[in-house]
Protein backbone atom coordinates (compact mmCIF):
# COMPACT_ATOMS: atom_id res chain seq x y z
CA UNK A 1 0.00 0.00 0.00
CA UNK A 2 1.72 3.28 -1.10
CA UNK A 3 2.51 5.47 2.31
CA UNK A 4 0.65 8.62 0.52
CA UNK A 5 -2.69 6.97 0.98
CA UNK A 6 -2.41 5.99 4.93
CA UNK A 7 -4.57 8.80 5.77
CA UNK A 8 -7.67 7.65 3.70
CA UNK A 9 -7.59 5.18 6.37
CA UNK A 10 -8.89 7.08 8.85
CA UNK A 11 -12.49 6.63 7.11
CA UNK A 12 -12.71 3.39 7.91
CA UNK A 13 -14.37 1.84 11.03
CA UNK A 14 -12.26 1.41 13.68
CA UNK A 15 -12.80 -0.53 16.86
CA UNK A 16 -11.96 2.74 18.85
CA UNK A 17 -9.38 2.39 22.34
CA UNK A 18 -10.17 5.39 24.67
CA UNK A 19 -7.32 7.84 23.63
CA UNK A 20 -4.21 6.91 25.07
CA UNK A 21 -2.44 9.81 26.51
CA UNK A 22 1.33 10.87 27.07
CA UNK A 23 3.44 7.97 29.88
CA UNK A 24 6.78 9.87 28.43
CA UNK A 25 9.05 10.76 26.45
CA UNK A 26 12.90 10.70 26.02
CA UNK A 27 15.86 12.17 24.66
CA UNK A 28 18.99 11.77 23.32
CA UNK A 29 21.65 14.11 24.47
CA UNK A 30 25.59 14.94 23.96
CA UNK A 31 27.62 13.87 26.89
CA UNK A 32 28.47 17.58 27.77
CA UNK A 33 24.33 18.06 28.22
CA UNK A 34 24.17 14.32 30.00
CA UNK A 35 26.67 15.27 32.25
CA UNK A 36 25.21 18.75 33.52
CA UNK A 37 21.58 17.62 33.70
CA UNK A 38 23.21 14.87 35.78
CA UNK A 39 25.23 17.08 38.32
CA UNK A 40 22.40 19.97 38.59
CA UNK A 41 21.28 20.38 42.26
CA UNK A 42 18.67 22.49 41.22
CA UNK A 43 16.93 19.69 38.71
CA UNK A 44 17.65 16.97 41.09
CA UNK A 45 16.25 18.86 44.56
CA UNK A 46 13.70 21.51 43.36
CA UNK A 47 12.45 21.14 39.75
CA UNK A 48 11.22 16.90 39.85
CA UNK A 49 12.02 13.91 41.55
CA UNK A 50 14.94 12.47 39.79
CA UNK A 51 16.70 9.38 39.64
CA UNK A 52 19.12 7.99 38.04
CA UNK A 53 19.08 4.00 37.27
CA UNK A 54 19.81 1.44 35.31
CA UNK A 55 16.77 -0.87 33.88
CA UNK A 56 17.12 -4.76 33.05
CA UNK A 57 14.13 -6.36 31.28
CA UNK A 58 13.42 -9.19 29.67
CA UNK A 59 14.24 -7.14 26.00
CA UNK A 60 16.94 -4.81 26.98
CA UNK A 61 19.55 -3.12 29.61
CA UNK A 62 20.08 0.40 29.74
CA UNK A 63 20.76 3.56 32.06
CA UNK A 64 19.91 7.05 32.05
CA UNK A 65 18.32 10.05 33.99
CA UNK A 66 14.77 10.17 34.94
CA UNK A 67 12.27 13.03 36.38
CA UNK A 68 9.03 12.27 37.42
CA UNK A 69 6.12 14.58 37.29
CA UNK A 70 2.30 13.91 38.59
CA UNK A 71 0.86 12.08 35.66
CA UNK A 72 4.10 11.81 33.19
CA UNK A 73 7.76 12.07 32.95
CA UNK A 74 10.82 11.99 30.91
CA UNK A 75 14.17 10.27 30.37
CA UNK A 76 17.70 11.24 28.82
CA UNK A 77 20.15 8.85 27.58
CA UNK A 78 23.78 9.62 26.47
CA UNK A 79 24.65 9.72 23.26
CA UNK A 80 26.88 7.22 21.91
CA UNK A 81 26.22 4.79 25.04
CA UNK A 82 25.04 1.37 23.91
CA UNK A 83 22.78 1.14 20.86
CA UNK A 84 21.52 5.58 21.64
CA UNK A 85 23.19 7.18 18.30
CA UNK A 86 22.74 10.99 17.94
CA UNK A 87 19.52 12.46 16.96
CA UNK A 88 17.53 9.36 18.91
CA UNK A 89 13.81 10.11 20.63
CA UNK A 90 11.18 8.65 21.46
CA UNK A 91 7.35 9.16 22.69
CA UNK A 92 5.38 6.85 24.87
CA UNK A 93 1.89 6.23 25.29
CA UNK A 94 -0.40 5.51 28.18
CA UNK A 95 -2.96 2.66 27.78
CA UNK A 96 -5.02 3.11 30.97
CA UNK A 97 -8.15 0.83 29.97
CA UNK A 98 -8.06 -2.52 30.80
CA UNK A 99 -7.25 -4.94 27.33
CA UNK A 100 -6.67 -1.28 25.59
CA UNK A 101 -3.49 -2.38 24.36
CA UNK A 102 -5.47 -5.14 21.92
CA UNK A 103 -7.52 -2.66 20.57
CA UNK A 104 -4.91 0.01 20.00
CA UNK A 105 -2.83 -2.92 18.18
CA UNK A 106 -5.62 -3.50 15.80
CA UNK A 107 -6.07 0.18 15.18
CA UNK A 108 -2.40 0.63 14.39
CA UNK A 109 -2.52 -2.94 12.32
CA UNK A 110 -4.41 -0.62 9.64
CA UNK A 111 -1.12 1.24 8.90
CA UNK A 112 1.34 -1.89 9.26
CA UNK A 113 1.47 -4.83 11.31
CA UNK A 114 1.44 -4.23 15.03
CA UNK A 115 2.20 -6.45 18.17
CA UNK A 116 1.67 -6.55 21.48
CA UNK A 117 4.31 -8.06 23.91
CA UNK A 118 4.93 -8.19 27.79
CA UNK A 119 7.61 -6.12 29.30
CA UNK A 120 9.74 -7.39 32.35
CA UNK A 121 11.39 -5.49 34.95
CA UNK A 122 14.29 -6.80 37.41
CA UNK A 123 12.85 -6.31 40.93
CA UNK A 124 14.84 -7.61 43.86
CA UNK A 125 16.53 -9.83 41.38
CA UNK A 126 13.52 -11.10 39.88
CA UNK A 127 11.98 -10.66 36.68
CA UNK A 128 8.40 -9.05 37.44
CA UNK A 129 5.76 -8.29 34.67
CA UNK A 130 5.75 -4.20 33.73
CA UNK A 131 3.68 -3.36 31.17
CA UNK A 132 2.25 -4.36 27.97
CA UNK A 133 3.72 -2.71 24.86
CA UNK A 134 2.00 -2.18 22.14
CA UNK A 135 4.32 -1.27 18.89
CA UNK A 136 4.93 -1.53 14.82
CA UNK A 137 6.53 -4.96 14.76
CA UNK A 138 10.21 -3.21 15.17
CA UNK A 139 13.19 -2.97 17.82
CA UNK A 140 15.03 0.10 18.90
CA UNK A 141 18.18 -1.08 16.71
CA UNK A 142 15.53 -1.70 13.44
CA UNK A 143 12.99 1.17 14.15
CA UNK A 144 9.97 1.77 11.47
CA UNK A 145 10.89 5.57 11.85
CA UNK A 146 14.76 5.89 12.11
CA UNK A 147 15.62 7.85 15.38
CA UNK A 148 12.01 7.67 16.39
CA UNK A 149 10.98 5.00 18.32
CA UNK A 150 6.63 5.51 19.19
CA UNK A 151 4.96 2.98 21.29
CA UNK A 152 2.09 2.52 23.91
CA UNK A 153 2.43 1.02 27.41
CA UNK A 154 -0.38 -0.62 29.75
CA UNK A 155 0.75 -1.66 33.00
CA UNK A 156 0.69 -5.03 34.42
CA UNK A 157 -2.12 -4.80 37.39
CA UNK A 158 0.28 -7.14 39.26
CA UNK A 159 3.51 -4.75 39.17
CA UNK A 160 2.61 -2.33 42.23
CA UNK A 161 1.99 -5.61 44.27
CA UNK A 162 5.44 -6.68 42.74
CA UNK A 163 7.10 -3.50 43.58
CA UNK A 164 5.86 -3.22 47.47
CA UNK A 165 3.71 -0.04 47.20
CA UNK A 166 1.05 1.98 45.92
CA UNK A 167 -2.27 1.12 45.22
CA UNK A 168 -2.27 -2.74 44.28
CA UNK A 169 -3.98 -3.19 41.04
CA UNK A 170 -3.75 -0.13 39.80
CA UNK A 171 -2.54 0.67 36.24
CA UNK A 172 -3.16 4.63 35.77
CA UNK A 173 0.25 6.36 35.50
CA UNK A 174 -0.52 8.92 38.44
CA UNK A 175 -0.22 5.84 40.78
CA UNK A 176 2.85 4.34 38.81
CA UNK A 177 4.69 7.08 39.24
CA UNK A 178 3.34 7.64 43.30
CA UNK A 179 4.71 4.52 43.59
CA UNK A 180 8.39 5.20 42.26
CA UNK A 181 8.82 8.01 44.03
CA UNK A 182 7.65 6.38 47.42
CA UNK A 183 10.33 3.54 46.82
CA UNK A 184 12.79 6.47 46.03
CA UNK A 185 12.19 8.16 49.30
CA UNK A 186 10.82 11.15 46.92
CA UNK A 187 7.15 11.80 47.71
CA UNK A 188 7.72 15.04 49.65
CA UNK A 189 10.33 15.98 47.03
CA UNK A 190 7.23 15.16 44.64
CA UNK A 191 4.68 17.32 46.63
CA UNK A 192 7.13 20.72 46.95
CA UNK A 193 8.80 19.93 43.33
CA UNK A 194 7.73 22.63 40.32
CA UNK A 195 6.80 20.06 37.65
CA UNK A 196 3.83 19.13 37.24
CA UNK A 197 3.51 17.50 33.97
CA UNK A 198 4.90 17.26 29.94
CA UNK A 199 2.65 19.80 27.88
CA UNK A 200 4.11 20.03 24.88
CA UNK A 201 7.27 18.46 22.97
CA UNK A 202 9.19 19.11 19.69
CA UNK A 203 10.62 16.54 17.71
CA UNK A 204 12.69 17.10 14.25
CA UNK A 205 13.05 14.55 11.85
CA UNK A 206 13.03 13.71 8.56
CA UNK A 207 9.52 14.02 6.71
CA UNK A 208 8.26 11.30 5.82
CA UNK A 209 8.71 9.62 8.94
CA UNK A 210 6.86 12.06 11.04
CA UNK A 211 3.88 11.52 8.84
CA UNK A 212 3.99 7.91 10.11
CA UNK A 213 4.29 8.72 13.37
CA UNK A 214 1.40 11.49 13.19
CA UNK A 215 -0.74 8.57 11.98
CA UNK A 216 -0.10 6.50 14.90
CA UNK A 217 -1.36 8.94 17.28
CA UNK A 218 -4.56 10.15 15.40
CA UNK A 219 -5.06 6.45 15.20
CA UNK A 220 -4.66 6.15 19.08
CA UNK A 221 -7.51 9.10 19.34
CA UNK A 222 -4.99 12.36 19.11
CA UNK A 223 -6.27 15.38 17.00
CA UNK A 224 -3.93 15.48 14.19
CA UNK A 225 -3.20 17.87 11.93
CA UNK A 226 -0.70 19.29 9.25
CA UNK A 227 0.74 22.83 9.57
CA UNK A 228 2.31 25.20 7.38
CA UNK A 229 5.98 24.50 6.55
CA UNK A 230 5.32 20.27 6.94
CA UNK A 231 4.73 20.22 10.51
CA UNK A 232 2.12 17.60 12.06
CA UNK A 233 0.31 19.01 15.58
CA UNK A 234 -0.86 15.95 17.60
CA UNK A 235 -3.19 16.68 20.63
CA UNK A 236 -3.62 14.72 22.48
CA UNK A 237 -5.40 13.85 25.71
CA UNK A 238 -3.16 15.58 28.59
CA UNK A 239 -0.10 16.87 25.90
CA UNK A 240 0.62 18.37 22.65
CA UNK A 241 3.38 16.04 20.57
CA UNK A 242 5.04 18.34 17.49
CA UNK A 243 7.17 17.26 14.43
CA UNK A 244 9.01 19.27 12.70
CA UNK A 245 10.78 18.32 9.81
CA UNK A 246 14.41 18.25 9.20
CA UNK A 247 16.95 16.32 6.81
CA UNK A 248 18.14 13.97 9.46
CA UNK A 249 16.69 12.91 13.08
CA UNK A 250 17.62 15.99 15.30
CA UNK A 251 15.58 14.14 19.06
CA UNK A 252 13.85 16.21 21.22
CA UNK A 253 14.53 20.27 20.32
CA UNK A 254 12.11 21.74 22.68
CA UNK A 255 9.54 20.87 25.33
CA UNK A 256 7.00 22.79 27.87
CA UNK A 257 6.23 22.44 31.23
CA UNK A 258 3.37 22.71 33.13
CA UNK A 259 4.50 23.80 37.18
CA UNK A 260 2.69 23.17 39.89
CA UNK A 261 3.14 26.70 41.81
CA UNK A 262 4.18 29.45 39.99
CA UNK A 263 8.09 30.37 39.41
CA UNK A 264 10.42 33.12 37.59
CA UNK A 265 14.15 32.27 38.62
CA UNK A 266 16.39 32.46 36.58
CA UNK A 267 17.59 30.66 33.11
CA UNK A 268 19.30 27.39 34.01
CA UNK A 269 22.06 26.56 31.78
CA UNK A 270 22.40 22.90 31.24
CA UNK A 271 25.52 21.72 28.59
CA UNK A 272 24.18 23.11 25.78
CA UNK A 273 20.23 23.22 26.31
CA UNK A 274 18.26 25.92 28.61
CA UNK A 275 15.57 25.47 30.89
CA UNK A 276 13.69 29.05 31.38
CA UNK A 277 10.84 29.36 33.59
CA UNK A 278 7.70 31.72 33.38
CA UNK A 279 4.89 31.90 35.98
CA UNK A 280 3.30 27.86 35.79
CA UNK A 281 5.35 27.59 32.68
CA UNK A 282 8.62 26.29 31.75
CA UNK A 283 10.78 25.68 28.53
CA UNK A 284 13.66 23.62 27.83
CA UNK A 285 15.39 24.10 24.33
CA UNK A 286 17.74 21.61 23.16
Amino acid sequence: MPFLRIFALSLLPVLAAAPAGLNHFYATVDAETYAAIEASPFLREQFAPFEKRTTVRNDSTYSGLYFYGLGTYFEFFEEGQGERKKGDAGVALGVEDTGGSEKLREQWNAVRPAVVTMVTRQVGGVAADWFRMTSFEETRANSAVPGLRLFAMEYAPTFLKAWGTGPEGSIRMADILGAYCDKLGLTEVRKNAKLANVSRVEIAGPAAGLELRAKQLELAGWRVARRRGGVWECIGPNTTVVFRPAPVPQSVRRVEFQLQHPYNGPDVKLGRSTLRFHDRTAVWTF
